[in-house]
């Protein structure tokens, strides 16, 4: 589908409630329990097709209208927690992305709380994620990750170590979780050079004190090794793909109580 065709049925798909969650769990590497989950986006088609949000969120993130899709998907996220609430008298947190857009807007942090207090929920249940570029002058983001704190929401830090700012941002940013980037893992994992490099990412992030997680699972091999380096969580469709709410709360529910993690 060429992109202006993606984006006319990106806005048909909004009207007609055709954009999507689909939740992708977090296991802890201490019994391999699911702790959390990752809300993505997903637009699916009228003839059912499921769409991937990559194939739409540059455009957004360049006109901006990402923050309407941010909010859109932490009401999806609500409602899922409602949901569990309803069905088995319990939650798992939820991480929402926000785009770095949202700096843009002077009442993020208040507006995220409106929602969540519309559906009656604990702060604590939505984690923010927030990608980890930032330089020393990004003084609007760090202020309105230091608000978002402030309201009782975690804050975790998307592609953790992947790119040159990562010292920076730990300086200057106070955080909850590290979730180190997926391409950590691309390499083989029984070299010694990309071991030592994802044991180093992860040793940064348990010395500030913050909760690892590991993205990008996808075989036996980086299992086992990454279960070995004392990450808290591992996230990758070796584990489970994204999974829409029905078969995600499905899931939790053979799953007696949630794992919880520090």
């Amino acid at each position: 589908m060429e992109k202006k065709d993606i984006m006319k049925e990106y806005y048909k798909a909004m009207e007609q409630n055709r954009i999507k969650a689909y939740f992708q769990p977090m296991y802890t590497t201490n019994g391999f329990k699911i702790s959390s989950a990752e809300v993505l986006c997903r637009m699916i088609l009228p003839d059912g097709k499921v769409v991937l949000s990559e194939e739409y969120i540059q455009r957004l993130e360049y006109t901006g209208e990402i923050c309407s899709l941010d909010w859109h998907m932490v009401k999806e996220a609500c409602s899922a927690l409602s949901e569990m609430r309803y069905r088995m008298g319990r939650y798992t947190r939820l991480s929402v992305n926000l785009s770095r857009r949202h700096v843009e807007e002077w009442n993020t942090a208040e507006h995220l709380s409106s929602i969540v207090d519309y559906y009656a929920l604990e702060h604590e249940l939505i984690e923010v994620e927030i990608t980890e570029t930032y330089n020393e002058h990004d003084f609007l983001l760090q202020e309105m990750i230091e608000k978002i704190r402030k309201k009782g929401f975690p804050v975790a830090v998307d592609d953790f170590g992947s790119g040159y700012s990562t010292l920076g941002f730990v300086r200057d940013i106070e955080f909850d979780t590290a979730k180190i980037d997926r391409s950590f893992l691309r390499g083989d994992i029984e070299e010694k050079k990309n071991k030592a490099m994802i044991e180093g990412v992860i040793g940064l992030a348990k010395k500030l004190g913050v909760k690892t997680v590991v993205e990008g699972v996808e075989n036996a091999a980086q299992l086992s090794f990454l279960n070995c380096t004392g990450c808290n969580l591992l996230q990758g469709d070796y584990l489970s793909e994204p999974l829409p709410e029905y078969r995600f709360l499905d899931l939790l529910e053979k799953q007696e109580t949630p794992e919880k993690t520090v």
